[in-house]
């Protein structure tokens, strides 16, 4: 299985090369087109062997987080094949290969994965809910490559030691960092009108992977000029 990323990075698309007998497993709603002979399976997203109930409870978890219930598993049975996929925001998209570590993502991050990827919900308690990524955040573990997406382009860090970021631009980290939320600036008149508000301070070594754009302050720009709603 192959993950080959094209027209970045305002309106990227996934294009996986599939092998005869190999399965991409998308996310509902994600895909953009499939060669005719792959064969297509939906079902509740889940962990390897787990019952109906776990998996009822896992697609439970993840429409907590924003994720979808359901999950699609294409898969190349007699020839190769390709299948694509594309986010619903204007973005990048970037490729993974979880393995030595997992990956953490925020919620609505994740695209496509091998199936020996496991994307669970994992509980962030009031850390992440302070840091805009809600009460629930996604983590990649397992063995295999994944490809996840941006609000505007992503770029990729190498972080030792600390590092500050600004809350809205975080994407992904790698589970070998830590973090805390911290408010911006050395006083409270930076934090109140510095504009910049909570930011993550992450501690250690690894990657972390941020967006050039931030779609909480995207949507407070563009508020003004919708018009209202009729009664």
């Amino acid at each position: 299985m192959r993950i080959e990323v094209q027209h970045r990075p305002a309106y990227a698309l996934a294009i996986v090369h599939l092998e005869p007998g190999e399965t991409v497993v998308g996310e509902a709603g994600a895909m953009v087109s499939m060669d005719t002979h792959l064969t297509l399976e939906t079902a509740a997203a889940s962990k390897p062997d787990q019952g109906m109930m776990g998996a009822l409870f896992s697609g439970l978890k993840r429409m907590v987080a924003g994720e979808s219930f359901f999950q699609n598993r294409y898969t190349a049975t007699t020839a190769a094949g390709e299948v694509t996929f594309a986010p619903t925001l204007v973005g990048d998209i970037t490729t993974y290969a979880v393995g030595t570590c997992g990956l953490m993502l925020q919620s609505t991050a994740y695209l496509c994965s091998a199936p020996s990827v496991t994307v669970d919900t994992k509980w962030g308690g009031a850390r992440s809910f302070f840091a805009g990524e809600g009460l629930i955040m996604l983590k990649a573990s397992g063995e295999g490559p994944l490809a996840f997406n941006s609000f505007g382009a992503i770029t990729e860090m190498e972080i030792d030691g600390e590092f500050v970021v600004d809350t809205g631009h975080l994407v992904a980290f790698e589970d070998t960092l830590t973090f805390s939320i911290a408010k911006f600036g050395q006083g409270w008149l930076s934090f109140l009108v510095g504009g910049e508000g909570l930011v993550c301070r992450f501690r250690g070594k690894g990657k972390i992977f941020l967006q050039t754009r931030n779609p909480t302050a995207f949507g407070q720009a563009l508020s003004p000029l919708l018009p209202l709603r009729k009664a």
